[in-house]
């Protein structure tokens, strides 16, 4: 995939304006290490393209958000760390960060993994900074229905141990509960944009997996 904003020259631009004290790290071996994980052979969908496509999202709201540098960070570092199958990969994420972070403020830090913990999706987002970083990472459940649902195919090929039964039982609690809430996205920008088309693709992809016995027609 050719990568149009995921590339070694932006990551040091936004990792130098972050990290420029005496012990700041290199960008260079940083973002090598960074690029390796995504690169790893489990991944489909969690791959440098994944952070291309958050980066163009970054890019269309910047002027929305109070921290574009620590937002971009963020993108950069939610999913570096990707075990399939743990609960713990956005923490693991965040420690990843902050072992590499000497040279950043403290606030600065404090911020980068609040964002980076958020990417869980387990509760709305509070504050207006996580609030865009957790919507740039869901928009692309507001795509089309048929790169939705090829998204969804990449995501089940990272859980190859899993049966098709076993990984729609294991997602279907998380989608349910996004679409239980008030707004799927936490800013007015993604919900005019997201919001209705992200509802119906999740409906669609639930029936497709009660349609199939995956998960039971009362769920």
């Amino acid at each position: 995939m050719l990568l149009a904003r995921a590339t070694p020259e932006r990551f040091a631009t936004a990792w130098g304006r972050c990290h420029n004290g005496g012990e700041a790290r290199d960008p260079a071996p940083v973002f090598a290490e960074v690029a390796a994980r995504y690169a790893e052979p489990v991944r489909h969908y969690h791959t440098l393209g994944h952070v291309d496509d958050c980066l163009a999202r970054l890019d269309e709201v910047a002027d929305r958000v109070d921290d574009p540098a620590a937002v971009e960070l963020a993108i950069w570092l939610h999913d570096v760390v990707c075990t399939p199958g743990r609960r713990d990969n956005e923490a693991q994420s965040a420690r990843f960060y902050l072992a590499r972070s000497a040279g950043a403020t403290p606030r600065l830090r404090r911020a980068v993994c609040r964002m980076i913990l958020a990417s869980r999706h387990r509760r709305p987002a509070a504050g207006a900074d996580p609030g865009y970083l957790v919507d740039i990472d869901l928009a692309g459940f507001g795509r089309p229905w048929p790169e939705f649902r090829s998204t969804t195919d990449l995501i089940r090929a990272e859980s190859p141990q899993r049966s098709d039964r076993e990984f729609a039982a294991g997602l279907a609690p998380f989608l349910r509960s996004l679409t239980a809430r008030q707004r799927m996205f936490a800013t007015d920008w993604f919900r005019d944009r997201c919001e209705a088309t992200a509802r119906r693709n999740v409906g669609l992809l639930l029936e497709e997996w009660r349609a199939a016995g995956h998960i039971p027609r009362a769920a």
